[in-house]
């Protein structure tokens, strides 16, 4: 289970800051990064022993770096909102089958559960 959530984690958190940086830094329209990054990622080889399909977590990912940079200030906030939206990923494995819209539920909720732990802390 630990394995399956480390896996999770980084490849959400890979999709997260790929799209993130290349909205705020390389200024590309959020929606062709968050395009480019789901592309990109599909191509990066994994064993055949991840049979969690890791590319599903990537285009969660970059769903959850589509947010503003205003919300977002520092890359550890990334690192938070991909453990939140790892973890809301593994918790929801087994619901929502057959339903669509599973990726950009857990990308919407991890990052409106950070937003608002980030605005109860100010």
């Amino acid at each position: 289970m630990l394995k399956f959530l480390l896996l999770k984690f980084f490849t959400f958190f890979i999709g997260c800051l790929s799209c993130f940086i290349m909205h705020t830094a390389l200024g590309l329209p959020v929606v062709i990064a968050a395009a480019l990054t789901g592309l990109v990622g599909s191509f990066i080889p994994f064993p055949n022993s991840y049979t969690t399909h890791p590319y599903a977590a990537i285009y969660a990912g970059s769903f959850a770096g589509m947010c503003s940079s205003s919300l977002i200030s520092s890359y550890w906030e990334i690192a938070i909102i991909s453990t939140i939206g790892a973890a809301i990923y593994v918790l929801t494995r087994n619901a929502f089958l057959g339903f669509g819209g599973r990726l950009g539920s857990v990308a919407f909720a991890s990052v409106a559960l950070f937003s608002l732990a980030k605005g109860l802390t100010l």
